[in-house]
């Protein structure tokens, strides 16, 4: 199972980093590289709760929340995955309060599929960028609740 970890400075606290975070149903509002999302599952949002994404130009995943701790961590499980080159992938989102803001580390692991096998090379370059510009967003969408 191939896995990497990125790390951001947020300059935003971390109840404003959690606050995007934690509108999960509505990530394709702050992420250009998500074409729409939803929440498919009722409730508040915590352990358990899912969502559909679809992304720009690429295929789309089923998520679910396993780990929900407020302002500290949440791990999504992408259960379920549509003409993408992996068949799974867990993010595990890490906040660390600091003196200038919230520090980021993101844990990201997943499982090719036929397609990612063959392709394995491309797909790790591509699953890092994906990731890392996901990293960015949240740092961007962030920053930009906490001057507002």
């Amino acid at each position: 199972m191939p896995k990497f970890t990125v790390s951001r400075h947020i300059e935003a606290p971390i109840e404003k980093v959690w606050e995007v975070l934690d509108d999960f149903g509505g990530i394709a509002r702050w992420s250009p590289g998500i074409k729409t999302s939803e929440l498919t599952s009722v409730g508040p949002v915590g352990e358990g709760t899912t969502r559909n994404c679809d992304f720009v130009g690429l295929g789309a995943v089923n998520e679910r929340i396993d780990t929900y701790l407020p302002n500290e961590r949440m791990t999504v499980n992408l259960y379920e995955t549509f003409k993408l080159p992996i068949e799974g992938a867990v993010a595990d989102f890490n906040l660390a309060s600091v003196e200038d803001g919230t520090e980021l580390t993101l844990h990201y692991s997943y499982t090719l599929n036929r397609l990612g096998r063959v392709v394995k090379g491309t797909t790790g370059k591509q699953m890092k960028k994906g990731i890392n510009g996901l990293a960015d967003d949240l740092r961007v969408a962030s920053e930009s609740t906490a001057t507002s």
